[in-house]
């Protein structure tokens, strides 16, 4: 397109409602070359304009729109010198003015140094403003003369240019010499304060609410912000606007002038097929339209700064990001223009995104038309999703489904579990008889599996209802029957039910081996079912009976993993995860890393289902123990009242009483109250016994001063199949007590306890014994040691006092995540960190979901104060 030469020349007027966009101003006159490269909309020219007015206020502006005729290099130029005549500055009018007489006919680049030498001339200060620049895109010679101009500018003379799409100029070697600016799309868009200020300039009076609202619905898009105004001044609801956005003719009709009709046919038919998602990949485009052109058509239009942006670049495959506005309107356009084109597409996605992501897959076969096979994809995979933490997407998905297909009644069996999690069991219940009277009514053959999922459900239900333990007879009857059924039985029905048995085993206690059996056989079904969340609910569970055989250290690195492979998934506060972190802050307390313990303990009580009564108290039995070792309790004193709690108000395991016990003693002792907590110690034992009973009361008794029942309590401590860590812990407290009663074999029990604690780095029995520890443990150092790395390490430990050093986790963060830790101190924004790192946002995120997982903490400001416990700034 040619526009009037003197028009093209000249400022633009400024629309009424133009905003200070005052923090972008610093970064375009910072340096000789600023680039603005951004689609349609945000607002490039109106940056570029502001730019010169501030220089005209103490020097001059030159301002040149690019159009169509200066893909000629002759015809650039001689605009360039009509533009510079036009700044104002006699001087430099009265030197150009023999060069625009023969500019048509001078070879460009030696008129342009003629330009230059008239400019290098003028003392005042420059800038020249260059807009709509990719009309120079294909033309090598006008993309020479601009290349020449940035190279010998004078250095009092500015250039800003404006593209959609930046024409292949030479900006690498500006920007390594610090240069060049350049602005794109994340820089361009309104932040949420200018957005609310766009909505005031204009005079409407809307809601907080409603204006980050139109922000989120925008992305910031300036001149999706300016619709969205335009629609609320018109609107008799204006906090609707941000929904109506997405079907607002007004914003329709600039995308189809603006952006669909300077595209080719090729990809203008591209870009209607590829928006049916936000978010694609170049398999999943090749997928539904049939091509293998998907990725370089991509590329393309990223080139062409179309409404597209790179999505994370850490897979295998590249992902793409359509801005949600621009998609809406082209599905919106596809839909209305070619029907059945877009049913077929959406099928196809349905296909693809069903290996991928099932909530995705529905919504594309609802929006085919194919109820049925929406349906019949949930019924698949809702388990799953719930499974993996993915509630609310089950439940939106419920929303969508027929109510009519016979897979409907999955929508009541997975509602039955969400309210079950919530605690509303009573609707539950009525949600499942709700799943069996549809099946009573079915006309036709009841889905496969149906009823599977529905004796899975109500498993879960039983568990909820009565907790787990109740649930092992229930799962272990549904096992025997799926084993002696004639059909081969389902994979992922078997692996949830042995999952719930062994969750229920475990928590009994009363057969060791028999929880790890059934979890394990689980994992090993789950994954090569490919049902990850399951795998990893299954691992995770068999964290806490695995200590019974005494790999400790090869448990922890197992929770690791599971914890780091759900992060990856981006599944860090998964509930099901629970024991996992359970058993790092319950291996932390027993290495006498209490700080961490007690994050990590934390955490598990945060993720712990409701219903997991068992879990809960053991877990806050060693919170309550943390508390007390490190001084607090009052916290300590929180979690032994919630134990009590729960005693009374469902069933519980029969050795809690004795568990209580032996945590009031060790409170009482922690408070002063000594001669109430020596007669809890010395009152006859309360059966069946917590394993560590008899290790608690002698504890109590030799801090009282009375080494010798200490040692008659110990003294009922089996001496085979005994815990590692018990173990351990007992050996400490029959030294100290031999030691306080001048009897012998003091060295050879320390021998025994540092040999029991060694292989695990269980050394916080050690730490309890404070300085009376350390003066026997020096002591055993110059009697000879078969344990001086042990013993080295845990003198070390006791000379720190009131230190808790924390080897794990702050270790096992990557380079990566050490850089990303040092941001999170600063009042950056996760997009502003992903921009200082150059990568993407997502990326960002998921870094910082790694490290909050690692620290073991839920918010920036707790992970700050967790890196600053650790050392780690």
């Amino acid at each position: 397109m040619v526009g009037p030469r003197h028009a093209r020349m000249s400022l633009p007027v400024l629309s009424a409602g133009v905003i200070d966009r005052s923090r972008l101003e610093p970064l375009l006159d910072r340096r000789p070359v600023a680039v603005l490269a951004g689609m349609a909309g945000f607002g490039k020219s109106t940056l570029l304009s502001a730019a010169v007015r501030r220089q005209q206020a103490h020097g001059a502006g030159l301002w040149l729109t690019v159009d169509d005729s200066d893909r000629n290099p002759v015809r650039l130029v001689s605009d360039l010198l009509a533009a510079a005549g036009l700044a104002g500055i006699d001087e430099l009018t009265a030197a150009i003015e023999p060069l625009r007489a023969s500019s048509l006919r001078a070879e460009p680049l030696t008129l342009l140094d003629s330009l230059l030498e008239a400019l290098y001339d003028t003392a005042e200060p420059l800038i020249l403003a260059l807009d709509d620049a990719q009309l120079l895109t294909g033309s090598r010679a006008s993309a020479a003369v601009v290349n020449h101009l940035l190279r010998w500018a004078p250095a009092n003379m500015r250039i800003i240019i404006g593209a959609r799409v930046v024409p292949p100029l030479r900006l690498q070697r500006l920007r390594l010499d610090d240069r060049l600016t350049y602005l794109a799309h994340d820089q361009l868009a309104f932040s949420a304060d200018e957005s609310a200020e766009a909505v005031k300039a204009a005079g409407l009076d809307l809601d907080a609410e409603t204006v980050e609202t139109i922000h989120r619905a925008t992305g910031g898009w300036p001149a999706g912000v300016r619709m969205a105004i335009l629609a609320a001044r018109q609107s008799a609801r204006p906090r609707n606007v941000p929904m109506e956005l997405r079907r607002d003719k007004a914003l329709a009709d600039y995308l189809a002038t603006e952006v669909l009709a300077s595209l080719s046919d090729e990809l203008r038919d591209f870009v209607l097929d590829s928006c049916l998602d936000e978010l694609v990949c170049p398999s999943l485009i090749d997928t539904i339209r049939g091509t293998t052109t998907a990725e370089m058509l991509l590329e393309q239009c990223l080139a062409d700064g179309l409404f597209l942006s790179r999505g994370d670049t850490s897979t295998d495959e590249p992902w793409f990001q359509w801005h949600p506005l621009f998609a809406a309107h082209i599905r919106r356009r596809l839909s209305t223009d070619l029907p059945e084109r877009a049913a077929a597409l959406h099928a196809a996605a349905a296909q693809w995104w069903t290996a991928v992501d099932t909530p995705t897959a529905i919504r594309h076969a609802v929006a085919a038309g194919d109820g049925e096979a929406a349906s019949r994809i949930f019924a698949d995979h809702w388990m799953q999703l719930f499974l993996e933490g993915r509630v609310d997407a089950v439940l939106e998905a419920v929303e969508h489904l027929p109510h009519t297909s016979p897979y409907s009644n999955d929508g009541h069996l997975a509602k039955a579990l969400v309210l079950a999690g919530r605690g509303r069991i009573d609707a539950a219940h009525a949600e499942v008889a709700a799943a069996r009277a549809a099946t009573g009514l079915m006309l036709q053959p009841a889905p496969p599996g149906l009823e599977d999922r529905t004796a899975i459900v109500e498993l879960f239900l039983t568990g909820y209802d009565q907790g787990l333990g109740a649930a092992v007879e229930t799962g272990a009857a549904l096992l025997e029957q799926l084993f002696r059924s004639k059909a081969a039985p389902d994979s992922a029905m078997q692996a949830s039910v042995q999952v719930l048995v062994g969750m229920g085993e475990a928590r009994l206690q009363s057969h060791l081996e028999l929880p790890l059996e059934m979890l394990r056989a689980s994992a090993a079904t789950a994954h090569d079912t490919g049902l990850l969340a399951l795998e990893l609910t299954a691992l995770a569970e068999s964290c806490i009976p695995a200590i019974a055989e005494g790999r400790l250290t090869e448990v922890h690195d197992l929770a690791v993993d599971v914890l780091e492979r759900a992060a990856q998934r981006g599944w860090v506060g998964l509930v099901t995860l629970a024991p996992a972190v359970a058993y790092l802050g319950w291996l932390d307390y027993w290495r006498g890393n209490l700080t961490q313990a007690r994050s990590q303990l934390e955490r598990s009580l945060s993720m712990v289902l409701p219903f997991d009564w068992e879990l809960r108290g053991l877990t806050l039995n060693f919170h309550a123990k943390t508390c007390l070792a490190l001084g607090d309790t009052k916290a300590a004193r929180t979690s032994l009242a919630e134990i009590v709690t729960l005693s009374t108000s469902g069933p519980v395991l029969p050795w809690w009483p004795s568990m209580v016990a032996g945590l009031e003693g060790l409170a009482l002792m922690a408070e002063g109250r000594t001669r109430e907590a020596v007669a809890l110690a010395s009152a006859p034992a309360i059966e069946p016994e917590y394993r560590l009973a008899h290790v608690h009361r002698a504890k109590v008794l030799l801090q009282a001063g009375n080494p010798a029942a200490a040692l008659l309590e110990l003294d009922r401590v089996p001496t085979t199949g005994t815990f590692v860590h018990i173990t351990a812990f007992a050996r400490c407290i029959e030294a100290e007590a031999r030691a306080a009663l001048r009897l012998p074999d003091t060295h050879t029990t320390l021998e025994l306890a540092l040999a029991a604690a060694e292989p695990d780095q269980l050394y916080g029995p050690f730490l309890t014994g404070g300085k009376g520890m350390s003066e026997l443990l020096k002591a055993h150092l110059r009697h000879g040691t078969s344990h001086p790395a042990a013993l080295t390490q845990v003198l070390a430990r006791l000379a720190q006092a009131h230190q808790h050093p924390v080897p794990g986790w702050g270790e096992r963060l990557t380079d990566r995540e050490r850089v990303i830790l040092q941001y999170l101190a600063t009042n950056l924004t996760n997009a502003e960190i992903a921009e200082a790192e150059f990568i993407s946002l997502h990326t960002a995120k998921t870094h910082i979901a790694h490290i909050y997982q690692k620290l073991g903490v839920g918010s920036r400001r707790a992970a700050i104060r967790r890196a600053a416990d650790l050392d780690l700034y």
